[in-house]
């Protein structure tokens, strides 16, 4: 297997990016929310070929670029432009759910980056609904290739 590099250009990049930013939205990442991003990343063929230390790396660049973000409107963007089709974002936007509700608490400040990213990603509210429910059920997310 080949050896995975993340670049900030990257679609899994920013995918990292939003599990991060959902899950220090409360101030701090805790271990269930970590291994939610953990078991997500090892699900998605998204992700295929990642080694632990990639991954490792990948999940400390992620926080680096969110904890140098002074504010939703620093870094969402970005992750915007890295997320061009609609798949992506609903992906994004479920992993992000997914780290959210991971340890059962889902406090208002969480909540207000899932609206964001909401918005952002130009979802609708019964797509969000749709979502939120498979994040809460630890469901799978339909793939991103070939929509």
């Amino acid at each position: 297997m080949k050896h995975v590099h993340f670049k900030d250009a990257t679609v899994q990049a920013a995918l990292f990016e939003t599990m991060i930013l959902a899950a220090a939205a409360d101030g701090q990442v805790d271990k269930k929310e970590l291994e939610e991003i953990y078991r997500r990343v090892f699900e998605r063929p998204e992700f295929h070929g990642i080694h632990a230390d990639d991954l490792r790396q990948a999940i400390e660049h992620a926080a680096k670029r969110v904890a140098e973000a002074h504010s939703l409107e620093h870094i969402v963007p970005s992750i915007v432009d890295r997320l061009p089709e609609k798949a992506q974002r609903e992906l994004a936007f479920g992993l992000a759910a997914s780290v959210v509700v991971a340890d059962g608490k889902v406090p208002p400040s969480e909540m207000s980056v899932l609206k964001h990213l909401q918005e952002m990603f130009d979802l609708e509210d019964d797509e969000v609904a749709r979502l939120f429910e498979t994040a809460q059920m630890h469901g799978k997310f339909p793939p991103t290739t070939g929509q």
